[in-house]
């Protein structure tokens, strides 16, 4: 990338389509969320410390169904918070970073409450549609 300008006008792009994955899951909007996924997407993930995992997904329609599936699973409402951002590349056609999760709960009779911390790791691509993600990976710190 040829100027500052050029590369904080990418990470706000690479970012804004994180809101739109977090948002799309929010809401259970999985259109949204498949936007922001090329067709070849892989996601998936871990808790730290434990067994428990869900992916490796390969292919946005399966990331899309899976997440869609688990979504619905889920009695209560969830709001994904991402912050502190660090990008470990960035070009002008590719992109990998690093961003922090923090996922709150309400619903079901209880107020908003912290279920989760932890970190999305992600790849990105610049297309002619904008940036998408090729890989976006979440660890968990802890079961909930």
């Amino acid at each position: 990338m040829n100027t500052e300008w050029q590369k904080q006008l990418a990470r706000q792009e690479i970012l804004h389509c994180l809101n739109e994955y977090c948002w799309g899951y929010d809401s259970n909007d999985m259109t949204l969320l498949g936007g922001v996924l090329t067709d070849n997407a892989k996601s998936g993930g871990v808790v730290s410390n434990s067994n428990a995992s869900w992916g490796p997904w390969i292919g946005k329609s399966t990331v899309v169904q899976a997440l869609s599936e688990i979504r619905n699973s889920q009695p209560d409402r969830r709001r994904h918070v991402v912050d502190t951002y660090i990008f470990d590349e960035l070009s002008e056609h590719t992109a990998t970073a690093r961003v922090y999760v923090t996922i709150f709960s309400y619903g079901n009779g209880q107020s908003p409450h912290l279920v989760a911390t932890g970190e999305y790791s992600l790849d990105a691509v610049k297309t002619p549609d904008g940036w998408l993600f090729e890989r976006l990976e979440e660890v968990l710190d802890c079961p909930f």
